[in-house]
C-alpha cells in the first residue's frame, strides 16, 4: 500500500541526513557525532525495513566511527561543559 511511498520518504531522509552530517563532520563541529548517530537511525531502520542487510555493516561501521569521533572531536569535553554549566 503505502509501504513504497513510505520507503521512499525514508531513502531521501536518509541522503539528507547523511549530507547534512558530512557537513557538519567537514567543518569539524563539535556536534557533528551526535548527529552522525541521529543520521544512523533512520539508516537502520532503511536498511531493516527494505531488507538491505548489507547495509547494516555499513552502519555499523560509521556508528563505531562516531563512538570514536566523541573524544577526537571534542563531543564529550563539550557536553560536559555545558551540563556543568546548567547546575
Amino acid at each position: 500500500m503505502h509501504t513504497t511511498h513510505f520507503s521512499l520518504i525514508l531513502e531521501i531522509f536518509c541522503a539528507i541526513t547523511a549530507v547534512i552530517s558530512i557537513y557538519y563532520y567537514g567543518s569539524k563541529a563539535w556536534y557533528a557525532p551526535l548527529f552522525g548517530f541521529f543520521s544512523q537511525i533512520f539508516w537502520v531502520w532503511w536498511a531493516i525495513l527494505g531488507n538491505h542487510y548489507p547495509m547494516l555493516l555499513l552502519s555499523a561501521a560509521m556508528i563505531l566511527t562516531h563512538v570514536r569521533n566523541l573524544r577526537t572531536m571534542g563531543t564529550k569535553k563539550k557536553l560536559k561543559q555545558i551540563w556543568l554549566n546548567k547546575k
